[in-house]
C-alpha cells in the first residue's frame, strides 16, 4: 500500500518520466549516464563523415568525442548519402546531434551521451548536393571519413579498379559536379580545394576492406583521372592527399526496439535511435595525415606505421569467421549469433575455422594470436550484443572476397588443409539459392539475382561456375577445392550442414 501510495505523489511520477534527449536535458539525466565532457557549443567541424550509421556512432564517434575537451577544432559533420539516412538526420537534428551509445558486456550495461556530431547533412535534398561539397571545401575541413560498407566503393572485384560499369560511377563520370557515390564526392571535393589554392583534406576510410586506405586512394586516384585530367587533379591529389590505412573493430548490432525502450524505461531518456555495442573496440591508425588529426591516442586508439598486421587479423580471424559461421548457422536454424555459438557443432567448426585461418596471419606486435581467439569466441558468444546471422550473411559477394578468398589462396599455395574454407563456400552457394525446407532466404547483396543464378547451378553443373564468377578462375580450375565445396554441398544435401560441421572438425 506504501508503494501504491508513493506512485501517485507528483514528485514521483514526474522523475518517472523520461526526459527528451537534448542538449537543455544533459544536466538533468541520472548519476548513471555519462554526458560530454567538454563544451558543445565551442565544436567546430573539422571532420566530414560519409555514412552515419550503426557502426560509426560507436566507434569513430566515440573516440573523437573522448579528445574534444583537449581541441574542439575536431567535431564531425555527418553525411547521409542514401534514401534510408533521412531518418538518422530527422533523428539527430531533433536531439541536437545527440544519441546515446548503450554498451553491454555479459553481465551489465552502461549508458553515455554521445555529443561528438555538431552537424548532419542528408544529401538527398534540394541543394544539399552542393552543401556537402562546400563543407569538404572548407578550410575548416581536414579529414574525410568513411563507413560506407564495401560496397559503396565501386569495386571491381575482379581487377580490383573503379567499375565503371555501374551506374552511379557513370552517372558521376558524366556529372562530376552533381556527385552521388561517395568516391565522386570525395573527388569534386578535392577538386574544388585544388582550384581554390588549399591543401588537401586525409581521406580516412574506415570499412572493413584489405588495406582500406590504399584500396580508397586508388579508385579516389582512378575517378580523378577520369574527371580532371585536364587540370592535373589525379597528379595533385597524388601529391598532396593522404589515404591511411586503418583497422577497426566493435561489434554493433541493428538497434532494435527493446534497445530504444531499455534506455527510456532503464535511464529515463528518450531517444529515438541510441546505438548498443559491445564494450571490446579497437581502432588501429597508420599515422599519416596531411593536416593534422585528433588527438586519438589520448581515447584508446593505436597509432602506427604500419596497419597491414593487425587489419588481416582483424579481417581474416574475426570478419572471416563471422562469414564462415553465417551461412551454416543459419541452414542449421539459427537466427542470433550468440545461439549459435551455445550449439556445440557451430562453435566447434568456428573454432577449427580460426586454428585453420591463424597459419595466415603473421605476427602482431602484442598481440597473442591464440588469447586473441579465445576473446573472439567470448565475444560471439555474448548474449545482450547478439547479432542477427542474416546481417552477417550480407553483402557475400564482397565479404567472401576481403576476408576470405586471401586466407583459402594462401592455405592453397602452400598445399595446406582447405575443408573449413571449402565448407563455408558449400554454405553460401546453398545460402543463395534463396531457400532451406520451405522457408525463403533473405538474400541481401548487391548481386544477389546473380548469386541465385549460380547457385542454383551448382545444383546440376557443381561449384564451378560459382567459384569461377565470384572468386576467380583461380579457384574454379583447382580440382581439388572444386571437389571439396562439391562434396560438402552433396552433403549438406543428403546428411544436412551439421554431418559437414562435424566432419570437418
Amino acid at each position: 500500500e506504501k508503494h501504491k501510495l508513493a506512485s501517485t505523489t507528483p514528485a514521483t511520477r514526474a522523475m518517472s518520466q523520461a526526459l527528451k534527449l537534448c542538449a537543455a536535458n544533459l544536466p538533468r539525466f541520472g548519476e548513471a549516464v555519462a554526458v560530454p565532457a567538454f563544451e558543445r557549443a565551442a565544436v567546430r567541424p573539422g571532420i566530414v563523415h560519409l555514412g552515419v550509421g550503426g557502426f560509426h556512432r560507436s566507434h569513430q564517434a566515440v573516440y573523437t568525442g573522448r579528445t574534444l575537451a583537449l581541441d574542439s577544432s575536431w567535431g564531425i559533420c555527418g553525411v547521409g548519402l542514401v534514401p534510408g539516412d533521412k531518418k538518422m538526420q530527422e533523428a539527430l537534428h531533433s536531439q541536437d546531434n545527440l544519441y546515446t551509445l548503450v554498451t553491454k558486456t555479459s553481465k551489465s550495461t552502461s549508458v553515455e551521451v554521445i555529443g561528438s556530431i555538431c552537424d548532419y547533412i542528408f544529401a538527398g535534398e534540394g541543394k544539399a548536393t552542393d552543401k556537402v561539397v562546400s563543407r569538404l571545401a572548407d578550410d575548416q575541413t581536414r579529414i574525410a571519413s568513411l563507413t560506407v560498407t564495401e560496397k559503396a566503393y565501386m569495386i571491381d572485384d575482379a581487377t580490383g579498379d573503379l567499375d565503371d560499369s555501374h551506374p552511379l560511377v557513370q552517372h558521376d563520370l558524366q556529372n562530376p559536379h552533381s556527385p552521388k557515390t561517395p568516391v565522386g564526392y570525395i573527388v569534386e571535393g578535392l577538386r574544388r580545394r585544388m582550384e581554390m589554392g588549399k591543401m588537401p583534406y586525409t581521406v580516412l576510410s574506415c570499412d572493413n576492406l584489405p588495406l582500406n586506405g590504399k584500396l580508397t586512394e586508388r579508385v579516389v586516384l582512378q575517378f580523378a583521372e577520369r574527371v580532371g585530367s585536364d587540370i592535373g587533379l589525379h597528379e595533385w591529389i597524388a601529391e598532396h592527399g593522404a589515404f591511411p590505412n586503418t583497422m577497426v573493430d566493435r561489434i554493433t548490432p541493428a538497434t532494435t526496439p527493446e534497445d530504444i525502450e531499455l534506455v527510456r524505461q532503464g535511464y529515463k531518456i528518450e531517444d529515438i535511435w541510441p546505438v548498443c555495442a559491445e564494450d571490446y573496440t579497437q581502432w588501429v591508425i597508420e599515422d599519416k595525415f596531411v593536416q593534422g588529426r585528433p588527438q586519438w591516442e589520448e581515447a584508446g586508439a593505436l597509432l602506427v606505421d604500419d596497419v597491414e598486421p593487425y587489419e588481416l587479423m582483424k579481417l581474416r580471424l574475426l570478419n572471416g569467421s563471422h562469414s564462415a559461421l553465417a551461412y551454416l548457422s543459419f541452414l542449421a536454424g539459427h537466427r542470433r549469433v550468440h545461439t549459435a555459438l551455445e550449439d556445440d557443432d557451430v562453435y566447434n567448426y568456428v573454432s577449427k575455422y580460426m586454428d585453420t585461418i591463424h597459419a595466415t596471419v603473421p605476427s602482431v606486435p602484442g598481440v597473442c594470436l591464440d588469447a586473441y581467439k579465445g576473446v573472439l569466441l567470448e565475444r560471439f558468444s555474448n548474449p545482450n550484443v547478439s547479432d542477427q546471422v542474416a546481417r552477417l550473411a550480407e553483402d557475400g559477394s564482397k565479404k567472401m572476397v576481403g576476408f576470405v578468398r586471401g586466407a583459402l589462396e594462401e592455405l592453397m599455395t602452400e598445399k595446406a588443409d582447405t575443408k573449413v574454407i571449402s565448407a563455408a563456400i558449400a554454405g553460401w552457394i546453398r545460402y543463395s539459392q534463396g531457400e532451406i525446407d520451405g522457408e525463403t532466404i533473405p538474400i541481401n547483396d548487391p548481386k544477389a539475382e546473380c548469386l541465385k543464378e549460380y547457385a542454383m547451378k551448382a545444383k546440376s553443373m557443381g561449384s564451378a561456375p560459382f567459384l569461377g564468377k565470384f572468386l576467380g578462375l583461380k579457384f574454379a580450375s583447382n580440382d581439388a577445392l572444386r571437389k571439396e565445396v562439391d562434396s560438402y554441398l552433396g552433403e549438406i544435401e543428403e546428411k544436412g550442414v551439421r554431418s559437414v560441421m562435424r566432419s570437418v572438425v
